[in-house]
């Protein structure tokens, strides 16, 4: 019983909570990628002339990922340029310590 419950729940090492999680997160994004919201647009030229417009509502693709990376990198590269010049402010301490 303890070697099942070490594998769900350790803390040092991969476990089973985090692989169940991942892929349901994985699953959710599957689902919601499928939705399209169809919008019917109508021409000023020809009158009665509509036709439908699909909008994907969940958008993935690598953009959001290097967007997320590169906001992340520049967050750490600041926190340490004001570490170094400011040591033991307050505020500064909020975005890392080092």
């Amino acid at each position: 019983m303890f070697a099942i419950q070490q594998a769900f729940y350790r803390q040092n090492a991969p476990n089973i909570s985090n692989l169940l999680s991942t892929i349901l997160v994985v699953l959710i994004v599957i689902y919601f990628q499928g939705f399209r919201v169809e919008l019917q647009l109508k021409s000023r030229k020809v009158r009665g002339f509509t036709s439908p417009y699909a909008i994907k509502l969940f958008y993935t693709s690598n953009i959001p990922i290097i967007l997320q990376t590169a906001f992340v990198s520049n967050l750490y590269f600041l926190s340490q340029v004001l570490h170094r010049k400011f040591h033991g402010n307050f505020f500064v301490s909020f975005l890392g310590k080092w």
